[in-house]
């Protein structure tokens, strides 16, 4: 919960809905946002909340928990955990390999190329580690979301 500032706490603890249906909003959020389906979660998470009806602010602040500068180490170490346990190599002159297609010019055919020749053969451990690391960080957001939910609520509720 660290991740998510105070303010939007307070929006989540203001909310009208159960403690759980918030938290349960807030939990596709942080799922969404640590999946691999990057680009596409606010539009699946909105419209999950539409669909669903539930809670769109607290989807969105639970969309917002995956900050830029956690990116690119989530996507990493999920994707090579899931690689070691799918047992996808890496080779040893795979950092050469990226050094070479990063030296071409990105506007170039080539560089894709290289590129999706060095990617592809991990594409299964990233949509496989995110997924399931999406599950549990999500889990753990639901959980603390609505213990602290209804927390706040019951506080709220007495004398």
């Amino acid at each position: 919960m660290a991740l998510v500032p105070a303010g939007w706490l307070a929006k989540l603890a203001g909310s009208t809905d159960s403690p759980r249906r918030t938290a349960a909003a807030f939990a596709l959020g942080v799922f969404l946002s640590f999946s691999p389906l990057f680009g596409l979660q606010i539009a699946i998470g909105i419209g999950t909340a539409a669909a669903l009806r539930l809670n769109r602010v607290a989807v969105f602040i639970g969309l917002c928990s995956n900050l830029p500068w956690l990116m690119v180490p989530w996507y990493a170490l999920t994707t090579a955990a899931a690689a070691a346990v799918l047992g996808v190599p890496l080779t040893s002159d795979f950092g050469r390999r990226l050094e070479e297609a990063f030296a071409l010019s990105v506007y170039g055919g080539a560089f894709w190329k290289k590129l999706m020749e060095l990617v592809w053969p991990f594409l299964g451990s990233f949509i496989l580690g995110s997924t399931l690391g999406a599950i549990v960080v999500s889990a753990v957001a639901y959980v603390g979301t609505a213990r602290f939910l209804a927390r706040a609520h019951a506080s709220r509720s007495s004398p």
